[in-house]
């Protein structure tokens, strides 16, 4: 669900996003991109997320990066989320533009 206000638009997602939902994501995640206030992505305390998530984020924030676009998560990465990123290999030697999108580390988000 997306939600703007003054500042920025904010992704609202759901308690579980995964590969049998993601085709919902993609369009609000490039509707929201397509726009020029910063986008912010808001997941639940505890989203129920796989690699599909985690590829789609990515590939948000490569066309984000390439574009002159801000894409943040409202809050760093945890639980499950957290758990994706590891066995991804997104935490060992995360760089530091994926340490601070990832686990809001080296800057305020």
């Amino acid at each position: 669900m997306l939600n703007g206000d003054l500042d920025s638009i904010v992704v609202k997602l759901e308690d579980a996003t995964n590969i049998r939902n993601i085709s919902k994501f993609y369009p609000e995640i490039l509707t929201a991109l397509s726009g020029t206030k910063p986008v912010v992505l808001d997941l639940p305390g505890e989203p129920e997320v796989d690699l599909s998530f985690v590829q789609l984020v990515e590939s948000a924030r490569l066309y984000a990066g390439a574009h002159g676009k801000a894409l943040t998560l409202a809050q760093p990465a945890s639980g499950p989320l957290l758990g994706v990123l590891g066995r991804a290999g997104f935490i060992e030697n995360a760089s530091h533009e994926d340490a601070q999108f990832w686990l809001h580390k080296g800057s305020v988000q």
